[in-house]
Parts: C-alpha cells; structure tokens; sequence
C-alpha cells in the first residue's frame, strides 16, 4: 500500500471513542432488532389460543411475515442508505420495526397482527443493511472482522432479553396457557428500540468513507451495478445467506416451541426449558464475538467451513437428546448435564453469522455496498418465510424431531458454497 492509500485510510476512520459509541449503538440496535423477531417464536403457542388460529398453518404464517418482507427492507434501506446515508437511514429503519411492535400489545385479531409483522419485517432488512455497511466503514480494515462480531453478538443477546421478557412479564404459571401476557412484552420490547433510533440520529457519526465517495468518485452507480463481477459475487452471495438462513430458521423458529412439550408434559420445568435456552445464547455471544476475531487471523472462508461443520453435528446432537427426553423421559441430572452442555455448544456454534457483515461489506464498492449487501442478506430472509411453514408441514407428516433436524443439511451445503467467493480477510474498501 502506497503512502498516499495509507493517508486516506487514517482520514477515513474516527476517532476511538466514536468508534466504540458506533458499535455498541449499533448492536444495542441489533439486539432490540432480535428481540422482536424471537419473541413471537416463544410466545406463539399462546397467541394461538387467545387469537383462536391454527398453529401449525396461521402460526406457521406469523412466525415467516417478518421474513418476508425484511428482504423488501434490505433492498429499499439499503438503497436509502447509498443515497442518504448510512446513520439516516439505520435510525428510520429501527422505527419502522419499533413502532409496529409496539401496536401489537394492543392488536386483537391474527390479520392485524400479520399486518404488523410485516411492516416490521421491512425496519428489520433495513436495519441490518444500513448497520453493517456504518460498521465496516468506521474500523479499521484489519479489526473489521472483529467488530462486526461484537455488533453481531447483539442478536444472541437480542434473544435472551426476549426470553427474559416472555418468562417474566409475558409468563403467567396459573393461567390458562403459559404465556398470557404476551402483549405486555412486546410492548416492553419496543420502548427501547424507539428511543435507540432518537439517539442514532442525535449522536452516531456518519461514515466518513460514504461522504469521500459520494464528494468525490464519479462512477456511475448504473455501471457499478451492471459490473459482472459485481453480479456474480451478489448471486453467490445471495444463495449462500439464503440456505444459512435456511439452516438457522428452521431450526430456531420451531426450537422454543418444540421444547415448551417438555414443559407441559412435565417432563422439565419452565425453570429447566429457560436455563436451557438462556446457555444457548449464552454461547452464541461468545461464539458471534470469538467468531469475528477468528476471521481476522484465519480468513473469512476457512473459519465459516470449521464453524458450519461443526454447528451441524451439533443441531443434529441437540435434536437427538431432545428427542430421547421426551420419548423416554429420561432426565436424570447426568443426562440433563450433557442436555445444557450441548445446548452451550450449539450456541457457540451459531458465531458463523458474524461473517456476514464482513465478507458482504468487502464484496462490494462503496457506491452499491449497502444496497448489494441488503439484497444479499435479505433476500435470504424473504425466501425463508417458507422455512418454518415447511417445517410445520412436515413436523404433521413425519414429527417435530425430523422436521427440525433438516436445518442440519442446509447449515452443511454452505460449508461448500463459501469457497465460491474470494477471500477478503483485511480488504481495504473502495
């Protein structure tokens, strides 16, 4: 690198201290952003019985509206974001996903709560485009790896406070279904998100490399996105994040529910369905932060292959055992030792996610990064509205064990698929 790259490079990047503010901003945004979409996959079975549809078809439906239209989101964000900016636009976004969630404490039919979910879909797609692309601009390129790891770790806490919030304000043990304050936690969920959107616009600095380029490089945006190589990257892009989600959806859209059985069945306790789900998480926060670090010493494709590979052996465990203690009840304190310690490990192994935001953002020029990135995320997330509508439809045919257990496949192809990309470990953005 000349000294001149170097220079431009050192001009480009904030100072630390709006470094740090920008990656926990944006992943206290990430978080609530998680938090909404887990949330209905807790509660669901509850929201059956009080809105009187079926679970497995309506349900199935409910669980797949915020797919759906997050990829319609990440394309118009992520557009809004190359043309207005990065900061601008993840704060409209986080409102649009917000104030949705909060109107469902108060919803009274499953239409208007579809309705709901697909307007927060689309905040959702948004907020991750506008998101990564500020991230990857703002660190330097050798710790970009690892800052989108911290940003991306959000989710799993995301994940854990809508657990939280379903065990606390939205469980009730001596009602009629066990989580009959359900409107109550959403309503809890989106207060926060509301308030981080005020903030984004009020405090978190703009990408210095957007206002560079958008001052200065005179490419037309319509060749840049005509490019073939560009076109190429996007399309393997695309099918790479559209079977990975595959992979997690199917898994962990059913998964709270499928272990409730225990709970009602009495098998395990609520207290015992919750610990495991927390160490789930728990592991995913050190897996996603780890994760980052480790693709910026080994390189993007080899810690995707040894992250995947090992997270699918470990859906298949986790269904096995799972299965073994409903069938069998079997719950001794060994076997439930074993039970959580998997649960930990198959959390962990979920930190594949955090490549996402890296390999997109080094993918792509600066002029097209966050539309390109948003399509190739969330395209994924529209096509997997099918994901948990195929899973309840075989969950009928050949039971839950089964049906979940398919995300295994799906999590093994794109261990095949990365090495159809460059490596990009490091890459300085255009």
């Amino acid at each position: 690198m000349t000294q001149m790259e170097q220079m431009a490079i050192s001009k480009s990047i904030p100072r630390i201290r709006d470094i740090w503010k920008t990656i926990l901003t944006i992943t206290f945004a990430w978080m609530f952003d998680a938090m909404d979409l887990t949330m209905l996959s807790i509660v669901i079975k509850s929201i059956a019985i009080d809105l009187n549809i079926s679970l497995s078809s309506i349900g199935g439906l409910l669980l797949s509206a915020a797919l759906l239209t997050s990829g319609l989101g990440g394309i118009f964000f992520g557009y809004m974001a190359d043309k207005i900016g990065r900061k601008k636009t993840l704060s409209i976004s986080i409102l649009t996903y917000g104030i949705p969630t909060l109107f469902v404490g108060f919803v009274s039919n499953w239409q208007g709560l579809l309705l709901l979910r697909l307007i927060s879909g689309f905040g959702v797609g948004g907020a991750w485009a506008a998101g990564m692309t500020l991230i990857s601009e703002t660190v330097h390129p050798e710790d970009r790896g690892t800052a989108i790891g911290i940003v991306q770790s959000g989710f799993p806490i995301g994940f854990m406070l809508a657990v939280f919030l379903s065990y606390t304000i939205a469980f009730s043990p001596n009602g009629v279904h066990p989580f009959m304050n359900w409107r109550l936690a959403f309503i809890a969920a989106a207060i926060p998100a509301i308030i981080m959107a005020v903030y984004v616009q009020l405090k978190i600095p703009e990408s210095n490399i957007w206002k560079n380029q958008i001052a200065n490089d005179q490419k037309n945006i319509k060749d840049l996105i005509k490019d073939a190589k560009n076109i190429k990257y996007l399309a393997i892009a695309i099918l790479l994040d559209t079977i990975a989600m595959m992979g997690y959806w199917m898994y962990w859209s059913w998964l709270p529910s499928y272990l409730s059985t225990t709970y009602q069945t009495k098998i395990l306790s609520a207290t015992q369905n919750l610990s495991w789900l927390l160490l789930t998480q728990m592991g995913a926060v050190l897996g996603y932060i780890s994760y980052g670090r480790i693709q910026d010493k080994l390189g993007r494709r080899p810690t995707w292959v040894i992250f995947t590979i090992s997270e699918g052996i470990l859906i298949i465990t986790s269904i096995f055992i799972l299965n073994i203690i409903i069938t069998q009840e079997i719950v001794n304190s060994a076997f439930l030792s074993i039970f959580y310690a998997v649960g930990f490990a198959l959390g962990f192994g979920t930190g594949y996610w955090s490549a996402f935001g890296a390999i997109l953002s080094e993918l792509f020029p600066t002029k097209i990064r966050s539309t390109f990135s948003g399509l190739a995320f969330n395209i994924g997330r529209s096509i997997n509205f099918v994901s948990p509508i195929l899973v309840g439809i075989v969950a009928q045919i050949y039971g839950w064990a089964y049906a979940i257990s398919l995300s295994a496949i799906a999590v093994f192809i794109t261990s095949v698929i990365i090495w159809m990309l460059p490596e990009t470990k490091g890459k300085h953005l255009e």
